[in-house]
Formats: structure tokens, C-alpha cells, sequence
């Protein structure tokens, strides 16, 4: 039996010295910013078409994974599937009033007792993910892709990302339509600037480039609502999903300076406990945003506007407020008029290091007397951000960050708190 187990593993190892000559190599696209991948594969010549995809469809999302380091192509040379993700752990301490939460939500700032300060590590937003890429004559180039995190109950494991997109189609689940991922500000902070739209949904989306910078989009989306219940409203089933468009054009073709404008319509469904009924209620939303790139400045900015939006928010999407009861007319529902923005810049002082800032804001109105009702209810919240990110090598990034937030309820009361961030982050 030992000789046996020797002459396997004799074998084994002279197979693992030859097998990587014929089957293994190092793909060079030429560029200084992508990342460098090794490529498992039969055929070495075509493998770097179809790797390039890999990078053309990288997000620009600061808390999305990189593009992969290791590809596996299929012996044409079309297809090839990534894995990666990457592993983050950040130090969080809170002082001078603490946030009762993992990420800084101004909503989430202690108003009574816990802690005035707080140290907090967290890995939770750890990422893993798998990317199939291939082009064909019928689809073009296409995409699957499926990620997740482990910001799940309990540790658990999260999805984050599961769709199919090619040039005119993407389905399955991902960032919501209504939002502009490009011109997110950075932060180490998971949850980033409260006045940016940001939601994960199910959809499906129709869009189109022309070729001199004009885009556009349509989706249809999962129709989940956050509702302030009582006695006299319930949530209903939803019948009619969220309708979310969008026209971005992009300066002289490049996606780094564009002007993006988008609008929802939510068409949400409640019941009235006092007479069984149900009933329906139109929310909506318009939203405009900026990127700008001079140099190595990035100037990035949004503003929304909308009724009946606050899941589409961070922030407030964790205050329930996409519909609330009338206080005026019991059994019937509501809409509060919500203001959301934020204004960003980052410089890139080298191709390692870099500092950005923010600041944004979310602002509800009462209507209807729900102010005096609910005195204590979330009225505006206010978030600023400071950081400097150093990228030590192509996968390994640390950085460090400053946070403050303001939270004002109705009854015109202020709450404040601090945050100091340390972050390492290593690509995989």
C-alpha cells in the first residue's frame, strides 16, 4: 500500500511539472490599469480576445469585486469563466455618540442610551463571485455573473449580483435601473453618502448605445416597498412592478464624463383595515447625476427627487417610509415628498494613491399633520466622508477614513456621531 501511494504521488507531481507548459500562461493585454490574469487554456493565441471582456465590463463600483486573476477559456478561444472576489476587514471605532449599525447611517444614530462610542471589526462584505463571458453570433458579447457577500443573517452567505447581460438585454438580479453606479462616490464605509439612490432587484432591462454617447434604458423591476403599518394600514401584495428609465450621455464618447437623467414610477398596493378594501398608490421619482473627469480630479454628484421612493434610498430605505398612513384620513395611505443628494470629488495623486471627499443629504416633508403625529420621526439626515486609499501592490489596498452624520427628527432634535474607518483589502 506505501508503495503504491508513492508511485502515485510520484506520478501526480511529474504530471503537475509538465502540465502547466502545454495548458497554463500569462495573457498581457498591453494596458497598465488592468488587472494581470493567468489563463488556463488549450489554444494561446485567442484567449486574449475574449479575456478583454472580462475588463470592458469591470464596474466601476468601488465595492464591487476586481476583474479576475484567474480565467479558465474554452479551446476555441469565445468563452471564459473568472473567479475572484476579494477579502476586506475594517477596524470601525464611533465616537461622541455611536451608530447602531455596521455601516454609518445617519438614520441609525443613537437618539437614547447606548453607547457614546463603539470599536466594531467587520468582514462581512467579503466578496466571492463567478463571471461566464463569451461572444457568439446571436448574442454578441454577453455576460453571466453571480456574487455575493456575508452580510447574510447569522454570517450568512448573501447574493449580491445573478444576471445575464448582453449589449440590448440584462435580466436576473442586480443594482436596481434608477441609480448611477459610476458616479458613487468612494468610500471604505459599505453603506456610502445617504443621499444616493441604491437598491438590488430583480429585472429585466432593455437598453441602447448609439455610437456618438447616447444611451438609454428601460426595466421593469421587482416591486418591493418598505410600509410604516398601524392599525388602520396594511401592506398588500404588490401587482405592478417598478417602471425605472434612463438617458445618459457621455462627452465625446467616454463614459468618465457623462450626464446621466433617469425616472421611476412605482405603482404600490395597501390594504384598508377598516373596510377590507384595497387600494393603490402612485409613487415617483427623477433623478439627475454627474461625472466629471479632468486629470486625475473626478467630480461626482446626484440629486432625486420623488414621493414614495425611500426603498430606492440608502439610508431611509431602513425607515419604512415608501408609504405611510394618513394621519387625517384613517385606513387610507400616503406619500412623503423626499429630496436626496450628494456632491463628491477624487483625486488621483498616482495610480496608488488617491483622497476623496463627500457630503450629501436626505430631507423628508410632512404632509398632512405627520409631523406634529410622529415628532420623533426621521426628518433629515446628513453624512460627510474624507479618505485617503493606498494601493500597495495590484491586489492589496488600505486606507483610512473620516465620518460624520447628523440625524434631525421632526420635533426639530439633532443627533450627531463619529467615525474613524481602517480598511485592508486584498484582490483575488
Amino acid at each position: 500500500m506505501k508503495r503504491f501511494s508513492k508511485v502515485m504521488l510520484l506520478s501526480a507531481l511529474s504530471l503537475s511539472a509538465f502540465a502547466p507548459v502545454a495548458a497554463q500562461r500569462w495573457v498581457d493585454l498591453k494596458k497598465e490599469e488592468v488587472t494581470p490574469m493567468i489563463c488556463i487554456s488549450e489554444t494561446v493565441n485567442e484567449a486574449p480576445d475574449v479575456v478583454e471582456i472580462f475588463q470592458n465590463t469591470q464596474s466601476n463600483y468601488h465595492h464591487d469585486a476586481r476583474a479576475p486573476r484567474f480565467v479558465l477559456v474554452d479551446q476555441k478561444g469565445t468563452w471564459a469563466l473568472g473567479i475572484g472576489g476579494y477579502l476586506q476587514t475594517r477596524i470601525e471605532y464611533d465616537f461622541d455618540r455611536a451608530v447602531d449599525n455596521v455601516d454609518f447611517l445617519p438614520s441609525a444614530i443613537y437618539r437614547r442610551g447606548g453607547p457614546s462610542s463603539q470599536l466594531r471589526m467587520d468582514m462581512t462584505n467579503s466578496t466571492v463571485f463567478m463571471k461566464l463571458v463569451g461572444r457568439s453570433r446571436f448574442l454578441g458579447d454577453f455576460v453571466v455573473y453571480t456574487s455575493g457577500n456575508w452580510r447574510g443573517s447569522g454570517l450568512g452567505f448573501q447574493l449580491l449580483n445573478a444576471y445575464m447581460s448582453t449589449k440590448y438585454l440584462k435580466f436576473g438580479y442586480g443594482i436596481g435601473a434608477f441609480m448611477d453606479i459610476d458616479a458613487i462616490p468612494t468610500t471604505l464605509d459599505y453603506g456610502g453618502p445617504c443621499g444616493m439612490t441604491f437598491y438590488r432587484t430583480t429585472q429585466v432591462m432593455l437598453k441602447y448605445a448609439f455610437d456618438w454617447g447616447l444611451s438609454m434604458g428601460v426595466a421593469v423591476e421587482n416591486p418591493d416597498m418598505n410600509v410604516g403599518e398601524n392599525e388602520f394600514v396594511a401592506a398588500d401584495a404588490q401587482r405592478i412592478p417598478n417602471v425605472p428609465v434612463f438617458v445618459q450621455y457621455d462627452l465625446m464618447g467616454n463614459s468618465n464624463n457623462h450626464i446621466r437623467l433617469g425616472a421611476v414610477m412605482r405603482d404600490m398596493y395597501y390594504t384598508d383595515k377598516l373596510t377590507g378594501k384595497n387600494s393603490d398608490i402612485v409613487g415617483w421619482g427623477a433623478q439627475a447625476s454627474l461625472l466629471a473627469t479632468i486629470g486625475g480630479l473626478q467630480l461626482k454628484g446626484q440629486f432625486t427627487i420623488g414621493e414614495g421612493i425611500g426603498s430606492l434610498v440608502n439610508n431611509i430605505s431602513n425607515v419604512g417610509v415608501d408609504i405611510l398612513p394618513d394621519p387625517k384620513s384613517p385606513g387610507k395611505a400616503m406619500l412623503l415628498r423626499s429630496e436626496c443628494w450628494y456632491a463628491g470629488a477624487q483625486y488621483n495623486f498616482t495610480k496608488k494613491f488617491f483622497v476623496s471627499a463627500a457630503y450629501s443629504q436626505t430631507a423628508m416633508h410632512s404632509r398632512n399633520g405627520y409631523a406634529e403625529f410622529n415628532p420623533e420621526g426621521y426628518r433629515k439626515g446628513q453624512y460627510v466622508v474624507a479618505n485617503a486609499v493606498y494601493n500597495v501592490t495590484n491586489n492589496l489596498q488600505v486606507g483610512v477614513e473620516y465620518l460624520h452624520g447628523w440625524r434631525t427628527d421632526f420635533n426639530e432634535k439633532v443627533y450627531n456621531a463619529n467615525r474613524v474607518n481602517l480598511s485592508a483589502r486584498y484582490d483575488f
